[in-house]
């Protein structure tokens, strides 16, 4: 990923700026949009040759990576006049790595892959609906979301005996009806509108917060 829009009125600049990438900060927020925009990548490669949407590599599956700078084509080949080297997935990234593994129910994922356990579609649904708003999908994202809401209100109905959960799943019950007639509107008008984004986000973050409920309430 090339910041082109962003040049460096000097190499003294750029070399300062590699070294302030250095700190575990900088490194994730720049890991997170090199991530994000080879996501946008994928998912534009998908809209145009009609192969189905792949999900893109996170910092687990990175093998290599560099921060650094240089000039004209040689950087767009790869080719550095100063670089850091950068461990995705430990390392200079260590902090990063150790809140991934927190967040990770290495319980149930045994269980899914050892056919003990079947995941719920909305445990699908909600993440791709995420995914697509925060890269600007916004048009994919609330054609998707009713029907992400709704699974998630019957595959969470006795998930867990918890009175946040139960408050959480009345609350998008009483979302629904807003949320088909939001879908309705976009259908027929065929395009997002100012406003639309912010319009999704309470629901979304209703979902998500069962979602994290049951995985911290089962582990």
């Amino acid at each position: 990923m090339i910041l082109a829009f962003r040049p460096f009125q000097s190499e003294s600049e750029a070399s300062d700026w590699v070294a302030s990438a250095a700190a575990e900060g900088p490194i994730a927020d720049l890991l997170d949009d090199a991530l994000a925009t080879l996501e946008r990548a994928l998912a534009a490669e998908a809209a145009a040759t009609g192969r189905p949407y792949v999900e893109a590599i996170g910092p687990d599956d990175v093998i290599g990576a560099k921060v650094g700078y240089g000039d004209g084509d040689r950087v767009s080949e790869g080719l550095y006049l100063e670089a850091l080297e950068i461990d995705a997935r430990g390392g200079t990234a260590g902090e990063r790595r150790e809140r991934m593994e927190r967040n990770r129910p290495v319980a149930r994922i045994a269980a899914i892959l050892g056919d003990r356990e079947t995941a719920a579609a909305c445990e699908f649904l909600i993440p791709r609906v995420r995914s697509d708003l925060d890269c600007g999908r916004v048009m994919s994202a609330a054609l998707v979301i009713e029907v992400a809401v709704r699974s998630t209100i019957v595959e969470m109905d006795s998930a867990l005996d918890d009175s946040g959960h139960s408050a959480d799943l009345d609350r998008l019950r009483a979302l629904l009806p807003e949320l088909t007639g939001l879908t309705e509107s976009i259908l027929a008008e065929g395009r997002a509108w100012p406003g639309l984004a912010e319009a999704l986000e309470e629901p979304l973050a209703v979902a998500e917060r069962i979602m994290r409920r049951r995985r911290a309430l089962e582990q």
